[in-house]
Order: structure tokens, then C-alpha cells, then sequence
């Protein structure tokens, strides 16, 4: 029988998975042989070998830790089992998992064994966020399995530096000048003190094979997997991430999104407490969630003793339930490893908003009657991590289908005829300014006008639809008004927002309902997105927008983040998207009408008051000229 080993002898060798082996090889050497040919493979006689990955994975695991229970008292750990099927089949995982599911400990152990296959070849990357929490979890974990395999198995390869936390591939007599510290397991701490330092240090290591499991995923911010997108360029790739779900926005949260054709986090993923797993947007991406309200030990009654002690337990979901409430929070995140309610509802713009309003979508003007508008949102040196980005936005009719009719005179004004025609803004370039910090450069504000005076002559773009953030820096503006026009519109984000009304459904005025001119901004954006009149919108700078929440001040108003708290929150600054909201801007100053804010809010009669009174003039005015009857 497959898998079995057969009595049959040819020259003192043994069949085992339609493979003849030497009489005196280590079982475990049989798995790793098998794992190194892919699981599975044709043989030269065309006849197909071994088990699979996930068999061959299994079995050496339990060769080399007894101790880890695939099953107990006649119970499977069907949690191992999901995480090693997903391992092997899957390049980026997210694992949303509750407090004692056993993560760290089974992860650690499946990069130890994998490692163990291709020692040379292999670099294993384990992080968390400092070595207090390595030593606790996951690399713990690895030494602790290390040394159990070696007493088993002494020729298995490795040695530790305690010193480095390495694991290393070659022989602990070996000169340590002479070691190869690509070859082997590191633990890597992604902060120090409160400091995010991500993995930097490590993103040029080109090993033929990389490895990451990311323990505590969930407190780290996005620019990790910012770096790790580095690392998977090598040829065989693999990333774990592991951790309580928190937050959409973090980097555990981005790992395990929801693929949009499932619709993201908004689109209703089932929330059901049981162990399932689903498509992610990254590259064969997959999210395993293991909620303890289907841990494995339910599979026991309430008077039985729990199979698998370390697991979460049944008592300690209801101590839990009972000292936090099922719908409280931390219920959602430790024990049933869901994300918390209400995720993405103090967002100005949500992924899911772009997919449902065509954001995404490429333009498709109906003609060439479109204008450019130019911006910018400045920056010095990257001063502070933030970028200087230039951009393009064009708007325009919208193409309309065949079967439809057109009201030539709404092209002219661009309103609605019918719901059959719409103007949409389009993004069509975004570019990050280099400034130069060499000695003889020009200043950086004599740069950024130099850059963007070639780009707009370029895209034949005048001075006058050119917009940018000025905020506090006087010298970029008297810089645009020395090199090139002062015609160059400046918008003060920081300043207090306008008088003009929110929109169709809120009659009130911008400036009792937003604290600052930017949230003002970018909920604008927001309503060109409703209205379904944006069209461009990249992944990244979709990302930005979706990362900014609002709150509520104490005068009652709304106010978006400070860039300086999404900087501690997401490692980076909304630049691009900053950047697109001053665009959005000055196309409205130039005649682009967002559906939402036009002609749908309801008419205060005190405002139209001007409008009979005009009429009323125009009609004495024309009536004075005309001649009289006389009978």
C-alpha cells in the first residue's frame, strides 16, 4: 500500500512511495528527499512518486517532534493540519488567529523542517517586535525544536549563536569570518525601544530561498510588508504572518484582505466562528482563520478533558465570554480572531468604495474636450519620510453607450442628462520629485519649480491650472512667482474650510461641519467617488486614502488624522493622496461639478431671494423702453 513500506528486497534496497531506497537510510532522510523532488514528480519510466508535499511535511514533522500532537484521544488537531496545507500551497499567508492556537509554536517548527530540507540554500527570516517577544514565542519556539530534532537526529544540520539569534547552516568549528549568515535562521526585532526599524538591514539578502514568518504581524504598520515585497523577488519565496486581527490598515490586516472579487474587508466576508480559509489580493495570497469557538478541544464534550491542552479550551472561551461580553472587542480579536465591528467606518475612503463606484476603472472620455490640471503636494529632502509629488488629472465627458441618446448642451456644461452623461476626473500620472541635496544644487524650492514648469510645458498645462499645498512655506511661493507665474494657484491645507455647502444630502456649510480646509479635501475626493465620476485610482493610492480616519473634535466638527499620526500608525505620509485631493480641487475651480455637491442640495428661499429680485429689475428695465398703446 502507498505510503507503506514494502517487504520486497532488490540489491538490499526497500520500495517506499514507488522509490527504491538504501537499506540503512534515516526515515527522515526518505522525507526530506521527498520534499527536496517537490512532493510528488514523474519518474524517468513515466510512473509518479511520492505523496505530496503536505504528506512528506507531515511525516518528517512527526518523525522529528513526537511531542507535537497531530491527534489525541481520537481527535485530529485539524488546525496543524490547515496550517500545513496552507504553507505548502500558498506564497503570502495571513493567520488570524485566536490567543492559543499554537501558532508561533507550529510555524516555528514547519520553517525549522523546511529549513532542515535545504539548509544552504535557505534563509529564514522570524520576526516580532523585540527580542523579549522572540525569545517568549516564536524563535523560543525554534530552539527549544532544535535541540529536541538534534538529540533525535545528531547529523540534522545547525548550529545557534545566542548572541546573534541565528541559526546557522555550517559547522560551529568553522572561523566565524569564514560563516555564511545568509544560510540559516535569524530572529529579527522590527523595533527598538518604541522606534520601528522593519527589517531593512535584511532586504539585500539574495538567497535562492527566503522564508518569513512574521509573528505579532498585527503590531507592525504596513512598511513591513513594504520591505518583505523586496525579499519576493527572489525564486522561491514564502511569507507567514501571524497575529490577533486588530486592523484593516495595519500590516496584518492588508495581508489578510479579502481578494476584491470576494470584496474586501467590507464586502461581507463570512464572519461564521469557523476554521476557513480565503483568497487574499496578494499573489497566490491565501488568510487562515482559526477562531476558538472551533478550536479542536470542542470536539470533546464539556465534561471531557481537553485533547490538545495548549489549544484555547472551551472554560476559557466562556471566562472570557463572561468577563468581556461576546460582542466586546478584544472577545472579536483573541478569542474568535475576527476583526472588530465597525472597521472602516471613521474612513474617509474605503477600498471597497472604489470598487463599487468604478474608481478603479480606466477613463474613457468620450472626446478630446478635457482639461489638465497640474498639482502638487511639496516636500524638501523627503524631509521627515514624506515625498514630493507631482500629478496630472484631466476631466471630460464621459463616453456614452450606443443605445443611449445625448443632450448636446449638457456636454457643454457638463451636468447630468438622464443619468445618460457625466464629466469624470481621471488620474493620469503621478510622480515623485527628486531633490537633490548635493552641495551647488539649487535650493529645494528652486527644484521642485524647475520640475514642475518642464513637466506642465511638457503636457501643455498653463501656470494658471496648476495647484499645490503651500501651507507654512512663504519661499516655495515667492519661488513659483520668480521662475515662472504668479498665476500659480497656492491652497493652504491647514487653513479653515469654505462656505460652500457639504453636499447634496447635508445642507450646511463646510466650515460648521470640517475643522480643517484638508478634511474638507479629501471628503471632497470622496464625493467624486460616490458620484462615480473618478476613474485612475492605483492600489497605492488607494491605499493612502483608506488609511486616513476622521474624528470628532470638541467644537463638534470632523477632522481627518494629522499626517504626523499616520506616520506612526502606517510608517509613512499620505503624500500621493494629498496630493490627488489638491488636484481634485483645482479642477473644481476650473468647472468640474462633483454630482454630489450640485443642484441636488434643496434651495434655502432666502438665498434665491436675489435671483427674483435680478428678474424683477430685468423687467422693469425692459419694460420702461417699450412703446404704449394708445387706443
Amino acid at each position: 500500500m502507498s505510503g507503506e513500506i514494502t517487504e520486497q528486497k532488490k540489491s538490499g534496497r526497500y520500495l517506499k512511495y514507488n522509490v527504491w531506497w538504501q537499506p540503512l537510510i534515516h526515515p527522515a532522510l526518505v522525507e526530506m528527499d521527498c520534499i527536496r523532488m517537490g512532493g510528488r514528480w514523474k519518474k524517468k519510466n513515466g510512473e509518479m512518486a511520492g505523496e505530496g508535499l503536505e504528506f512528506h511535511f507531515r511525516r518528517l514533522m512527526q518523525i522529528l517532534w513526537p511531542e507535537l500532537l497531530w491527534e489525541s484521544n481520537g481527535y485530529k488537531n485539524y488546525w496543524a493540519e490547515e496550517c500545513l496545507k496552507a504553507y505548502v500551497s500558498t506564497q503570502w499567508l495571513g493567520v488570524l488567529g485566536c490567543a492559543a492556537a499554537g501558532k508561533s509554536a507550529f510555524f516555528g517548527a514547519i520553517a525549522l523542517a523546511d529549513w532542515y530540507c535545504r539548509p544552504h540554500d535557505t534563509t529564514v527570516m522570524v520576526t516580532s517586535t523585540d527580542l523579549k517577544a522572540l525569545e517568549l514565542r516564536i524563535w523560543g519556539m525554534i530552539k527549544k525544536y532544535h535541540k529536541n530534532a538534534v538529540q533525535r537526529c545528531p547529523w540534522l544540520p545547525g548550529h545557534i549563536i545566542e548572541g546573534k539569534q541565528m541559526l546557522l547552516a555550517d559547522s560551529r568549528d568553522e572561523a566565524e569570518e569564514g560563516r555564511d549568515f545568509k544560510a540559516g535562521i535569524v530572529a529579527i526585532a522590527t523595533k527598538k525601544g518604541s522606534q520601528y526599524v522593519g527589517i531593512g538591514s535584511w532586504v539585500g539578502v539574495h538567497s535562492p530561498r527566503i522564508r518569513m514568518i512574521a509573528d505579532e504581524l498585527a503590531l507592525m504598520n504596513r512598511a513591513f510588508l513594504d520591505s518583505a515585497s523586496n525579499l519576493s523577488k527572489c525564486p522561491d519565496f514564502k511569507l507567514v504572518g501571524i497575529g490577533n486581527p486588530s486592523e484593516t490598515t495595519n500590516a496584518h490586516g492588508i495581508l489578510c484582505e479579502p481578494h476584491p472579487d470576494i470584496g474586501g474587508w467590507e464586502g461581507g466576508i463570512d464572519q461564521e466562528p469557523k476554521t476557513k480559509t480565503w483568497k487574499t489580493r496578494f499573489p497566490n495570497g491565501m488568510a487562515l482563520q482559526l477562531p476558538g469557538s472551533d478550536s479542536p478541544n470542542m470536539q470533546a464534550g464539556p465534561d471531557e478533558e481537553p485533547p490538545f491542552p495548549f489549544l484555547m479550551t472551551r472554560k476559557q472561551m466562556e471566562d472570557d465570554a463572561a468577563i468581556w461580553g461576546k460582542d466586546d472587542w478584544r472577545f472579536s480579536m483573541m478569542n474568535d480572531a475576527k476583526m472588530p465591528r465597525g472597521q472602516g467606518s471613521r474612513r474617509v475612503i474605503t477600498r471597497q468604495m472604489c470598487v463599487k463606484f468604478g474608481a478603479f476603472e480606466p477613463p474613457n472620455f468620450r472626446d478630446t474636450r478635457r482639461r489638465s490640471i497640474a498639482f502638487l503636494d511639496a516636500a524638501y529632502r523627503g524631509s521627515g519620510g514624506d515625498r514630493c509629488v507631482f500629478g496630472e488629472l484631466q476631466f471630460g465627458p464621459e463616453v456614452v453607450p450606443q443605445d443611449n441618446t445625448m443632450n448636446i448642451s449638457a456636454l457643454a456644461d457638463g451636468t447630468w442628462h438622464n443619468d445618460r452623461f457625466r464629466n469624470i476626473i481621471a488620474l493620469i500620472d503621478l510622480v515623485v520629485i527628486p531633490i537633490s541635496g548635493e552641495p551647488g544644487a539649487d535650493s529645494p524650492e528652486d527644484q521642485i519649480v524647475g520640475f514642475v514648469m518642464k513637466e506642465c510645458n511638457k503636457r501643455g498645462i498653463p501656470a494658471s491650472d496648476f495647484f499645490y499645498d503651500a501651507g507654512m512655506r512663504t519661499s516655495l511661493v515667492t519661488a513659483f512667482s520668480r521662475l515662472w507665474s504668479p498665476e500659480v494657484e497656492s491652497i493652504d491645507f491647514g487653513g479653515k474650510p469654505s462656505d460652500e455647502y457639504v453636499s447634496a444630502e447635508i445642507n450646511k456649510k463646510c466650515s460648521e461641519y470640517y475643522n480643517k480646509f484638508v478634511t474638507e479635501l479629501w471628503f471632497n475626493v470622496r464625493l467624486a467617488i460616490e458620484s462615480g465620476q473618478f476613474r485612475g485610482m492605483t492600489e497605492e493610492l488607494c491605499r493612502e486614502f483608506s488609511m486616513r480616519e476622521w474624528k470628532m473634535t470638541s467644537n463638534n466638527r470632523i477632522e481627518v488624522e494629522t499626517k504626523a499620526e499616520m506616520k506612526v500608525k502606517s510608517g509613512r505620509s499620505p503624500d500621493l493622496a494629498d496630493a490627488v485631493a489638491a488636484g481634485v480641487y483645482g479642477a473644481r475651480k476650473r468647472g468640474f461639478i462633483i454630482t454630489k455637491m450640485s443642484d441636488l442640495r434643496p434651495q434655502n428661499p432666502k438665498e434665491l431671494r436675489w435671483k427674483e429680485d435680478l428678474k424683477r429689475r430685468a423687467y422693469k428695465t425692459h419694460r420702461s423702453g417699450a412703446l404704449n398703446y394708445a387706443a
